[in-house]
């Protein structure tokens, strides 16, 4: 049996994936984004903040889907289920895949939350036991991606080509993939960003839509506690989010949106 570390486990999620769902956390992420908001997911090990609060704890995949299978009615209900999220899950692929096959064994409907930065023999894994991709697509321009990441960007597109080849020849079409953009004012949100970004989504037919993610300050107070240097800038203001949709929905044929 797998087991791996979790770091967090939210109940009735309602922004990862359709309905209500349980969206459980895997410690550990290869990459090392400047405007991370969860920087405690980056190490793969229990860790400790300096007041004694533990962060991570060590669970079996049986235990991961018990868990979720407590509010399965509510599932049942609003068409929602699992979704695994990080850090990056499939850097504990074992366990993920794991997660993933008995969530679907027990009926549930499953999501995965990733960069897509994973060997190829992962994906492949994968691929059988989820239903619905959330794909963060951090930047498309190759040098700016290893610099705000420190990871290459080509390995994560021929993934999601894969996926996405995948998917498009699929029996189950109601099986999708989500892009979702997180947007860092004066990083990665130019015209040059934006219509790479809905160019890409008008090459992928399993694409049912772009989600456009304004940065939050979430991450700067935990990556202090941390010894951890992130990105810091003030909060965007509130027209931001919508003024990227607008902009966005000009440059693609998807439906793009505020999740």
């Amino acid at each position: 049996m797998e087991s791996g570390i979790v770091f967090e486990i939210e109940k009735f999620a309602t922004h990862d994936g359709p309905g209500i769902r349980t969206a459980v956390f895997l410690k550990g992420c290869p990459l090392r984004c400047k405007w991370c908001h969860s920087p405690e997911s980056w190490s793969f090990d229990i860790q400790q903040y300096p007041n004694g609060e533990i962060i991570g704890r060590k669970m079996s995949a049986d235990e991961v889907v018990a868990e979720a299978l407590k509010d399965k009615d509510f599932y049942d209900y609003s068409g929602g289920g699992l979704t695994l999220s990080g850090g990056e899950p499939l850097a504990r692929p074992e366990f993920a895949v794991e997660i993933l096959r008995k969530s679907k064994a027990a009926g549930l409907h499953t999501a995965i939350e990733t960069c897509g930065y994973a060997p190829q023999t992962v994906i492949e894994a994968a691929l059988p036991h989820i239903d619905l991709w959330l794909w963060d697509v951090k930047e498309l321009d190759a040098k700016k991606h290893r610099a705000y990441t420190l990871r290459p960007l080509a390995p994560i597109l021929a993934n999601l080509h894969r996926v996405n080849k995948a998917l498009a020849a699929d029996v189950k079409p109601s099986r999708k993939v989500i892009l979702r953009c997180p947007m860092i004012p004066g990083l990665n949100d130019d015209e040059a960003e934006l219509a790479a970004i809905g160019k890409l989504a008008d090459s992928l037919v399993s694409v049912a839509e772009v989600d456009v993610e304004p940065y939050i300050l979430y991450g700067i107070d935990k990556a202090h506690r941390l010894g951890i240097k992130v990105y810091e800038a003030p909060p965007p203001p509130l027209e931001y989010g919508p003024g990227i949709v607008s902009r966005l929905s000009a440059l693609t044929s998807k439906p793009v949106r505020l999740p």
